[in-house]
């Protein structure tokens, strides 16, 4: 019998920890991440089935893109903390509360990348850039010893950092292209 907290714990797609065979943390080396990749991949390779019916290449080639998957969220700080909280039972909505003092902040940050980009200023958008990649980093190490701690309170804190995580990648990705575009 389930209990409900299980339930509520449940993943609702295939654990990418599983699939790679790694421990579900947040702390994990990024070499040990590739290391598994690879390894499960020279398991996985549709290429190893080539002779084999179709039905069998079929579901190899399933398995080798939904190992890609799972690499492509473990890989990926943010994304890996996503699945953990959801593994925790919390989730980020479209319309989480964020503090009105980082939003005003955000804001401002958005419209002086803005003004940059249109002047054609490439030095100070890489220096906005500069700056937000080293909160990105911030944000980052923060999240290995909240989750770590993994009570209540830490949790809800990992989330908080991982909405705000949300906007500096945003603006990250906004920096990227106007960079792009000369």
């Amino acid at each position: 019998m389930m209990l409900s907290s299980e339930i509520n714990k449940a993943p609702t797609r295939p654990d990418p920890f599983a699939m790679l065979g790694l421990p579900a943390r947040f702390d994990l080396d990024t070499q040990a991440i590739e290391a598994r990749f690879r390894e499960r991949s020279r398991e996985r390779h549709p290429d190893r089935f080539a002779s084999a019916p179709a039905a069998e290449r079929a579901q190899a080639l399933a398995k080798a893109r939904a190992l890609n998957d799972a690499y492509q969220v473990v890989r990926r700080p943010q994304r890996r903390a996503e699945v953990l909280l959801e593994r925790a039972g919390l989730t980020i909505g479209d319309h989480e509360r964020l503090e009105p003092e980082f939003l005003m902040e955000i804001l401002e940050l958005r419209e002086e990348l803005a003004l940059a980009r249109a002047a054609g200023q490439l030095e100070l958008v890489e220096k906005l850039q500069g700056a937000m990649q080293a909160r990105q980093r911030a944000l980052e190490a923060g999240l290995a010893p909240l989750f770590a701690a993994g009570d209540p309170a830490s949790l809800a804190r990992a989330k908080r950092d991982l909405i705000t995580l949300r906007y500096v990648v945003r603006y990250l990705d906004e920096c990227d292209a106007a960079l792009d575009e000369e």
